[in-house]
Order: structure tokens, then C-alpha cells, then sequence
């Protein structure tokens, strides 16, 4: 994970809050990814790799982290993030 929210950073640093919000926010894909893996589905790790790439692109797109509709948080800056949830 560190190393992903290095090269992250690296290249997409203009829009990033800070490296830890990153960060942390890798760390709650992780566990995401866990919590919707199903196994019949291919191995655990490929699930992990494809999720957390997939979601975390979404999110640089202006996303929100997944499940959090409550309270949705973002590791861009408010210029980068999409209009509020209804």
C-alpha cells in the first residue's frame, strides 16, 4: 500500500490533500475489498489489487469512498470533488 500511495502522490500530488489522507484512505480500500470478496470469484489478492486500482481511480476522478454515503470524505481538495451527495 505504500508504495501506491507513493506513486500516487507522486503523480497526482497537485490535487491531493496530503499524502496521509492517501494513505489512510488506501488502508479503508483494503479492508473494502475485503469485506465484499467472495471467493468463487478468483483469489483474494487479484480481488484486492483489482479493487482498491479500481476504486481509487474513481476517486481521483472526484468519487467518494464506497459505503460511506453518511458521511462521504475524500482525499482530494475541494476543488477536485464532485457536487455533493444528495
Amino acid at each position: 500500500m505504500k508504495s501506491l500511495a507513493a506513486r500516487t502522490y507522486r503523480k497526482y500530488g497537485y490535487k491531493i490533500t496530503s499524502y496521509n489522507d492517501l494513505y489512510q484512505t488506501l488502508i479503508y480500500l483494503l479492508f473494502y475489498s475485503i469485506d465484499i470478496y467472495d471467493p468463487r470469484r478468483g483469489s483474494l489478492p487479484a480481488h484486492i489489487k483489482r479493487t482498491v486500482n479500481f476504486k481509487l481511480r474513481s476517486m481521483l476522478s472526484g468519487e467518494y469512498a464506497p459505503k460511506s454515503r453518511g458521511k462521504p470524505f475524500t482525499f482530494l481538495k475541494a476543488t477536485y470533488t464532485l457536487a455533493e451527495p444528495d
